[in-house]
């Protein structure tokens, strides 16, 4: 349920707290109507989803976690038409791939994998590829996806993009800053040395850097390992017409 957390209340927040001219608002408070009706749909289901597991039928487990799906796959469609989002048919995560970097100096490659998945309305397409140092001591993952389909309301979604984040306690920190022109979401902790690095390119594509072992600034110069010039060249990439 990964892409549940990314388009259900972030969403409505960003569409609510956008601003624009007034035909504009008005399209964009009826799509926030309906993801937080879609939300709402989707607590309940949950919920019931959660009880039928404890009582060990899987089947309707799953039953309720795919009418959740459903209604955030119809809730997000809507919510692009009505702040005239675009859709477009995800790119090949074979391409996306080749925007990861192919190795890293002072690690191993580990695990490379892609995938595209269509369900309830909803297209992904994602590639991943994963190192490590030979002591074991450090490790890093990079992600790219393509949301396709909710590309519009997917760069609204991450709400650190619109609203600045800066938070920080004992054991590190979250908050937004800005590397190299790129909008970027940082996450620390200092217990763990596990840090998390985030933007989005083109409006579009979600990228992600992983790591544990290294310091944040080490994290955030590894964006630059993803070649984020070709991503921004395939943003319009299978956009469809109305």
């Amino acid at each position: 349920m990964k892409y549940v957390s990314l388009f259900t209340l972030p969403l409505v927040a960003a569409l609510l707290v956008a601003c624009g001219p007034s035909p504009e608002q008005v399209a964009r408070e009826q799509a926030a109507k309906k993801l937080e009706e879609a939300a709402k749909q989707m607590e309940e289901a949950g919920k019931r989803a959660e009880a039928a597991a404890q009582k060990g039928d899987v089947g309707a487990a799953v039953g309720e976690a795919m009418k959740a799906l459903g209604a955030l796959g119809g809730a997000a469609s809507g919510a692009a038409g009505a702040v005239g989002g675009a859709s477009y048919e995800p790119v090949d995560f074979r391409k996306l791939k080749k925007a990861l970097p192919a190795e890293l100096a002072g690690f191993e490659v580990g695990e490379s994998e892609g995938s595209k998945n269509n369900a309830f309305g909803i297209s992904v397409s994602e590639a991943k590829r994963s190192f490590r140092s030979k002591d074991g001591a450090k490790s890093v993952r990079f992600e790219i996806v393509d949301p396709g389909s909710l590309a519009g309301p997917f760069a609204l979604a991450h709400v650190w993009l619109n609203i600045e984040v800066d938070k920080e306690s004992s054991d590190g920190y979250e908050r937004t800053t800005t590397v190299s022109g790129r909008r970027v979401h940082e996450k620390w902790s200092k217990s763990s040395k596990r840090a998390e690095v985030q933007t989005v390119v083109g409006k579009r594509f979600l990228v992600e850097v992983d790591a544990e072992g290294l310091e944040m600034n080490e994290v955030k110069a590894l964006v630059a390992k993803i070649n984020l010039d070709q991503l921004d060249a395939m943003k319009s990439e299978g956009l469809k017409k109305n």
